[in-house]
């Protein structure tokens, strides 16, 4: 019978650290992916050191809307879908500058979830840009610390903008956000756009006096940051301070 009680205690010591080490890290923070596109009529100019996302003039802001695919489930309210056309994108300078990154992209109706940008870019070291549309040929910045990338089509310019910052809600956890915003140029060769940013060159429908005005959309992954929460350290390190305990009882 002694031997038969030291047996079931044993086993139920197994069974309490094996629940120790297996409680992990509530998901509670946002999490899912981000499809955005500009609002009815609207849009972003770029310059050399400034993006405007356009609608509704003035404020610093942009208006951008939830594009296909979207679903960011969050605490405190959510989820955040495809089709929500409420949000506001702040204008930039590049590099940002202090307050524009602080709610970079946030929706009126949903108060509780926040995307701050931390990064932009970077660029390309080529600023020798295409000057026909061969899409073999290589991407290029605008100019040295630009973090725009004109990569040639075979039917225009492409230029994205990757950007990453941190997602945070009513949880006391942080997520990452990563991916880019990408806007199109038919029938430009990177080259035209690149006059046309520093020289002040006009493309008719395009640019005009340095500013470059198009469509956009932007896709992003939002996970949440590797790290346990303190009180999962918690309950891990204790877990092992019991493992080293039992073992040096039977040992004992």
């Amino acid at each position: 019978m002694a031997l038969l009680r030291r047996s079931m205690r044993h086993r139920l010591a197994n069974v309490s650290i094996l629940a120790l080490l297996c409680v992990g890290s509530a998901v509670a923070a946002p999490i899912g992916a981000l499809n955005v596109t500009n609002c009815t009529g609207g849009g972003v100019t770029v310059t050399a050191t400034t993006i405007d996302w356009l609608l509704p003039v003035g404020g610093g802001n942009g208006c951008i809307g939830t594009d296909t695919g979207t679903n960011v489930t969050y605490t405190g309210g959510g989820p955040l879908l495809s089709g929500d056309l409420t949000g506001l994108i702040k204008d930039l300078t590049n590099p940002p500058t202090a307050g524009q990154n602080i709610d970079f992209m946030h929706w009126t109706d949903q108060p509780n979830l926040h995307f701050d940008l931390t990064t932009l870019g970077p660029g390309v070291a080529n600023l020798v840009c295409s000057a026909t549309l061969d899409q073999n040929n290589p991407s290029c910045s605008v100019a040295a610390g630009s973090p725009f990338i004109l990569s040639p089509t075979s039917t225009g310019t492409a230029i994205s903008l990757s950007a990453r910052g941190a997602a945070h809600d009513l949880s006391a956890q942080t997520s990452l956000w990563l991916g880019n915003y990408t806007t199109q140029f038919p029938g430009v060769t990177p080259a035209e756009l690149q006059s046309a940013i520093l020289s002040g060159t006009t493309i008719p429908g395009f640019c005009v006096g340095g500013a470059c005005t198009s469509t956009y959309s932007g896709s992003f992954a939002v996970t949440v940051s590797p790290v346990p929460e303190p009180v999962s350290l918690t309950l891990i390190g204790a877990g092992l301070v019991a493992l080293s305990v039992k073992k040096w009882r039977v040992r004992a």
